[in-house]
C-alpha cells in the first residue's frame, strides 16, 4: 500500500518526452492494451497499483499475501523479468532480482496506468523502453495548482489487519519552480483468518511497518524543461512463510527483512529547433537489504543474518529529428553501472556495466502508420570469487540485437487494427547467478520472440457506447528462467526450462450509458483471457507439452462502475482457474480454481464554505469512502502454499485544499 505521489509540471504522460514539435506529428502506433486514467482529485478505486494491474486482461498479479506481501506482474506468461515498470521515462529495476514490488506503488499521485505490449510510440524515449518485452507505465499527477500559491492533501486509509495508513501531500510554487511534497506511513499487523486442512488459524508474522518521503521539483532551464525526484523509503516486515505440515510447537516463519531505498532520478529535454530534440535522464539508486531468519525464534530455520546493498548509476541520451511532416527518426542510448556487495560467507561481488541502444523509425498518416525499431543490449559482469588458490576474476559479456515492427490501419472509422513482432532479451539477474540461497551460474539468458494482432472496434448510438477488442498472440520463449519459491520468500529455486511456446488470445467489451447528464453514467466490462504456455523442451520427458508454473489456461473477469454525480459505485469480480506450481501437471502441485469479488463505495463533498473558491480556481473537497474486499471471504491461493486474506475492509478519509 506505500504511494508514489509525484507532480509534474504538464499533463502528460512523461515530462520528459512533452516537448511540443510543430513540424511532425507523433501519432500513436500501437494503442495501450490496457489503460485506467484518472481525473485531478478522482477517488480511485483500489489503493495500490497492483490491484489496477489485476483488473487488466491478460495479466496475473503474483500475490504472497497480506498488505507487506510481495506483489509481481506476469504480462503473457512472459514472466515478471520480461516487464519493464517505468516511473517518469525512467525504469524501475534492480540487478539484484528484477522483481519489482508493485505492493509499494500506490495509484494516488497517478495519472494514469497503461499496459504495452507492443512498442509505445512516443518520442525522446529511453533505450530500455524500446527493449522491454512488455511495459507498464505510471504516468504522474500535475500538482493541483491553478492560480494559487500551494495545495494540497491529507489522507487517511484504515481497516482490517490493524491497517493504519495516513499520507500528506503538499504542492508549492517557488517562482518558477513547482514542488511536490509526498510523505507516508504505513503499519499493520498482517494477521488474518485461514483454512489449513479443515482447522482455522491466523497468519502470522506478516506485519510491516514503513515510511516514504519524497520531493518532485520541476521547471525550465536553458530553454529546456528539467526535473528532480528526491526519494527515500524505508520498512520492516516479516516474512510469513509457506504453510506446511510442521510440528506444532515451531511457528511457520521467523524471518524478517528490513529494507532501505533511496534514489534520486531527473533530466532536462530541449527543442533546439522545429526539427531536432533532446532528452537526457539519469538515476542513482541506493538499496540496502538485512534478511535475519531469527532460529532463536524457529529452530528448523537456517541461521540466516544477511546484509547486501546495491547500488545502480543510469544515464541514458535521447535524440529525435523529424526528417518531414510524417516521418522521423530517434536515437536512443543508455548506460548503467550496477553493484552488489554482502557479508555473505564466500559471496561473489558481483559488478555489471550495461549499455542498451536504440534506433527507431516512425511513419504517420490518418489511417496507416508504421514503427520499426532495432535495440542493442550489451553486458559485462565480473566479479571476485574466493576459492582454494586464492581470489579468482571472472569476466562474461551477453550481449543480444532486438528488432521490432509495429503496425496500424484504420479501414473504418469504428475499426483499427494493429499488430506488433518483436523480439526481446533478459539477462540472468545477480539473484539468479551469483546469490548462494538461491543461485544457479549454469543459468543461460532468456530471449523471447513475440507477435501480436489487436483488432479494435467501437462505436456509439445515442447514450450508449461500446468497444470491443480481440487480441490474438504468440510468444516463443528459449531458455525461459523461472522462479520458484522454497520454504521463504527470500529464498528462490532458478530454473531455465529451455523452450516455452505461448499461445493466447484476450477479449475484452466495455459498454457504457450516460444517465441523462455528464456526471451521471454506468458502464460494464467484461474480460477474458486464453493462455496455453507449454514446456517443448525436450520431446518425450514427462513435462513435454504440459503447462507452465503458475500459468491459468482460462481467467477472465467483469467489472460494474455507476458514477451519480458524485457518487461513484464500483464491483468487481475475478476468476482463475486451476494452475500448477510445477511443470509437472500432476494432482500434488495443483492450485484450485477461485473467483475474488471486491467492491467499493465513495462520495465527494465540497466544502465551499471554507474559501472563496472562485479566488482560487478549486473549492476544498472532502472524499469519503470504504472498500470491501473479498466480499464472499473466498479461500484461495495466487501462490501455492500462502492463503490470501478473506473478507477484509478498507476505509478512507481525503481532504484536498
Amino acid at each position: 500500500m506505500i504511494s508514489v505521489c509525484f507532480g509534474l509540471n504538464a499533463q502528460q504522460t512523461d515530462t520528459l518526452s512533452a516537448a511540443s514539435v510543430s513540424t511532425y506529428k507523433v501519432l500513436p502506433v500501437v494503442k495501450p492494451s490496457e489503460q485506467v486514467a484518472f481525473l485531478p482529485r478522482q477517488v480511485r478505486p483500489s489503493s495500490q497499483v497492483s490491484e489496477l494491474l489485476r483488473r487488466f486482461t491478460g495479466v496475473q498479479v503474483k500475490d504472497y499475501g497480506g498488505v507487506g506481501g510481495l506483489k509481481t506482474i506476469n504480462v503473457r506468461s512472459l514472466g515478471s523479468e520480461h516487464v519493464g515498470v517505468f516511473l517518469d521515462g525512467i525504469q524501475v529495476d534492480n540487478a539484484q532480482n528484477m522483481q519489482v514490488d508493485l505492493g509499494r506503488f500506490s495509484a494516488d499521485g497517478l495519472s494514469a496506468v497503461a499496459l504495452y505490449n507492443a512498442q509505445k510510440t512516443q518520442r525522446l524515449q529511453t533505450a530500455k523502453e524500446y527493449a522491454a518485452g512488455a511495459a507498464v507505465h505510471l504516468s504522474l499527477e500535475n500538482p493541483l495548482l491553478i492560480w494559487g500559491e500551494s495545495a494540497g492533501r491529507v489522507r487517511l486509509r484504515a481497516g482490517s489487519f490493524g491497517t493504519v495508513n495516513p499520507s500528506l501531500q503538499w504542492d508549492h510554487r517557488l517562482g518558477g519552480v513547482m514542488m511536490r511534497v509526498g510523505a507516508e506511513f504505513l503499519a499493520s499487523n498482517g494477521k488474518y483468518k485461514y483454512d489449513y486442512f479443515g482447522t482455522p488459524l491466523t497468519r502470522e508474522n506478516g506485519d510491516i511497518t514503513s515510511g516514504r518521503l519524497d520531493v518532485r521539483l520541476s521547471g525550465t532551464i536553458l530553454g529546456g524543461k528539467w526535473s528532480l525526484m528526491l526519494y527515500g523509503y524505508g520498512s520492516e516486515r516479516g516474512f510469513p512463510g509457506p504453510v506446511i505440515r510442521r510440528s506444532p510447537e515451531y511457528p511457520f516463519s521467523a524471518e524478517r527483512q528490513a529494507d532501505r531505498d533511496i534514489f534520486a532520478q531527473g533530466g532536462w529535454t530541449k527543442d533546439w529547433n522545429d526539427f531536432y530534440s533532446t532528452a537526457l535522464r539519469f538515476k542513482y539508486s541506493n538499496n540496502y537489504i538485512h534478511y535475519n531468519a531469527h532460529p532463536e525464534k524457529n529452530p528448523m530455520a537456517l541461521p540466516y543474518n544477511l546484509h547486501y546493498l546495491q547500488q545502480s548509476a543510469y544515464v541514458s541520451v535521447a535524440q529525435s529529428l523529424g526528417i518531414t511532416d510524417f516521418w522521423s527518426v530517434d536515437l536512443s542510448t543508455d548506460f548503467q553501472f550496477n553493484t552488489l556487495d554482502s557479508d555473505v560467507g564466500q559471496f561473489v561481488k558481483p559488478r555489471r556495466a550495461a549499455f542498451t541502444g536504440a534506433l527507431a523509425t516512425l511513419l504517420t498518416w490518418s489511417k496507416f502508420r508504421a514503427e520499426a525499431h532495432i535495440a542493442y543490449a550489451g553486458a559485462w559482469d565480473w566479479f571476485l570469487q574466493h576459492s582454494a588458490g586464492g581470489w579468482s576474476r571472472e569476466d562474461t559479456f551477453r550481449d543480444e540485437w532486438m528488432p521490432s515492427l509495429s503496425l496500424f490501419f484504420a479501414p473504418a472509422r469504428w475499426l483499427e487494427i494493429d499488430a506488433f513482432a518483436k523480439r526481446t532479451y533478459r539477462l540472468p539477474t545477480f539473484n539468479d547467478l551469483y546469490y548462494s540461497l538461491v543461485g544457479n551460474s549454469a543459468l543461460v539468458p532468456e530471449s523471447a520472440a513475440q507477435l501480436g494482432v489487436d483488432i479494435r472496434m467501437s462505436d456509439r448510438a445515442g447514450a450508449l457506447d461500446w468497444e470491443a477488442r480481440l487480441s490474438p498472440y504468440f510468444n516463443h520463449v528459449d531458455d525461459k528462467i523461472v522462479a520458484i519459491p522454497t520454504a521463504s520468500q527470500f529464498r528462490w529455486t532458478m530454473l531455465n526450462i529451455g523452450k516455452v511456446d505461448i499461445t493466447g488470445l484476450d477479449v475484452k467489451f466495455k459498454a457504457g450509458r450516460d444517465l441523462g447528464f455528464a456526471d451521471r453514467r454506468a458502464d460494464m466490462t467484461l474480460r477474458y483471457t486464453f493462455q496455453s504456455a507449454l514446456d517443448h523442451s525436450t520431446p518425450g520427458s514427462l513435462t513435454w507439452g504440459n503447462q507452465i508454473p503458475y500459468i491459468p489456461l482460462h481467467s477472465g473477469g467483469v467489472n460494474l462502475s455507476l458514477q451519480w454525480e458524485r457518487l461513484t459505485f464500483s464491483w468487481d469480480t475475478t476468476v482463475t482457474g486451476e494452475r500448477w506450481s510445477r511443470t509437472a501437471n500432476t494432482d500434488d502441485y495443483r492450485i484450485a480454481p477461485w473467483s475474488l469479488s471486491d467492491a467499493s463505495i465513495a462520495r465527494r463533498f465540497l466544502l465551499e464554505g471554507l474559501v472563496n473558491g472562485s479566488s482560487r480556481g478549486f473549492m476544498p473537497e472532502l472524499s469519503l469512502g470504504v472498500n470491501f474486499n473479498n466480499i464472499f471471504n473466498q479461500s484461495y491461493q495466487v501462490v501455492q502454499g500462502y492463503p490470501m486474506p478473506g473478507f477484509n475492509v478498507m476505509l478512507s478519509a481525503e481532504f484536498y485544499w
